[in-house]
């Protein structure tokens, strides 16, 4: 390597992260990622850390002397595409080139994407700036499964054109990693590919908790002869919220299900649970650390997941944890929870119905114990994985 190119190491690392979402209470995982490493960021010696969003207007917030938020108005928003109103659970840019998003990349070291399909990635392609790319969601299998409502809405199907959608997603995906200086993804089992891919410049971004805010100290509730289920996240058909919604009308009548989050099968939900169910809409963080705290088991039933926030956060308030496949990495069956498949509603109702209490609270202390000394903070995840790549980067 020219040493001439090295990024000097008492110089401030310029970085732009680049997040085509827009910042709202209501945000999903991949927002709320990025304003965790944002602020773990505050403070850390020589690093700016600048992170785009999409927003309504123009504007900035800054977060400490080194880190800011910036807003910039979508060129063209999937929000004026009148078909897809009600059926995608976050609008993106389509336009293949944001101008004002261009300049200001011109002003970092290293541009950090974090999808490979919008205007914010795909005008980070022409910038000649070194960029590094992580994956947060897996908009493949997300843009298959929401073409297919569509079209199915449309009276277009069954022309199975939603296999089409994905498969040129995951090639325009393999293409931008490959341009990029590091790829990072999210589950384990991508990772082989993606060396392979990138020649060997792929590792895995890990996801960090705050332990000291997500506890079972927190419980409020009075034992009431109840057995709590939570869920949290969006609450649609993506995240596979029917098979829970169904399992729960299997359980006996002690068995009470709450779901924190926004979406279009909230209405559908209490109309088929009644009572039994509780859907608060989106809970305020300090509320949804309660909320955690004070239930009985997590349940998170989405199949097509690269990451859950809401899985580590439930481990690190003491719950077991129910979920599919897409995130059995963080569940160790049968101690912290279970794993278990997800299109069989009954599967579901006989792993609630049958954890007695004391094998439930047995699995909290083991999933308080894992997230204690598993799971990273946010500032491991920013300091001991993105740092270091950002700054090959930046040298190469």
């Amino acid at each position: 390597m020219d040493g001439s190119r090295v990024l000097a190491a008492d110089r401030t690392l310029r970085v732009g992260v680049l997040v085509d979402l827009a910042r709202r209470p209501d945000s999903g995982g991949h927002v709320k990622c990025w304003e965790r490493l944002a602020a773990a960021a505050a403070g850390v010696p020589d690093l700016e850390l600048v992170v785009h969003f999409a927003g309504p207007g123009r504007g900035t917030e800054a977060l400490a002397p080194n880190v800011r938020f910036v807003f910039e108005p979508p060129v063209f928003s999937t929000a004026r595409l009148g078909f897809l109103v009600g059926d995608v659970p976050d609008h993106a840019d389509l336009a293949p080139w944001h101008p004002r998003v261009a300049s200001a990349l011109r002003g970092y070291d290293v541009v950090h994407t974090t999808d490979a399909f919008f205007a914010y990635a795909r005008t980070a392609l022409r910038s000649g700036r070194p960029l590094v790319n992580s994956v947060h969601t897996n908009t493949p299998e997300y843009a298959r499964h929401y073409a297919a409502r569509t079209l199915a809405r449309l009276g277009l199907g069954p022309l199975h054109l939603e296999r089409l959608v994905e498969k040129r997603m995951r090639a325009r995906l393999a293409a931008h990693q490959r341009r990029c200086a590091f790829a990072f993804v999210s589950r384990p089992d991508e990772l082989a590919a993606a060396a392979e891919l990138t020649g060997g410049r792929a590792g895995l971004l890990r996801r960090g908790i705050d332990k000291a805010f997500f506890t079972p100290a927190r419980r409020r509730r009075a034992e009431d002869g109840r057995v709590v289920v939570l869920y949290a996240g969006r609450i649609d058909s993506g995240k596979n919220v029917g098979v829970l919604v169904e399992a729960i009308a299997l359980c006996g009548p002690e068995v009470h299900l709450v779901c924190a989050g926004e979406g279009p099968l909230r209405r559908e939900i209490t109309a088929r649970l009644g009572p039994r169910a509780s859907c608060p809409g989106n809970l305020s963080p300090d509320a949804l650390a309660d909320a955690y705290a004070s239930a009985d088991l997590f349940a998170f039933p989405s199949t097509i997941e690269e990451h859950a926030n809401v899985v580590q956060e439930a481990l690190a308030s003491g719950l077991p944890v129910l979920a599919t496949a897409s995130m059995a990495r963080l569940v160790e069956p049968g101690v912290t929870g279970l794993v278990l498949p997800g299109d069989d509603p009954r599967a579901w109702a006989e792993a609630i119905t049958g954890l007695a209490a004391e094998r439930r609270a047995a699995m909290g202390r083991a999933a308080r114990a894992f997230a204690e000394t598993r799971l990273p903070s946010w500032r491991d995840v920013l300091v001991e994985d993105l740092l270091p790549r950002w700054r090959e980067a930046a040298a190469r």
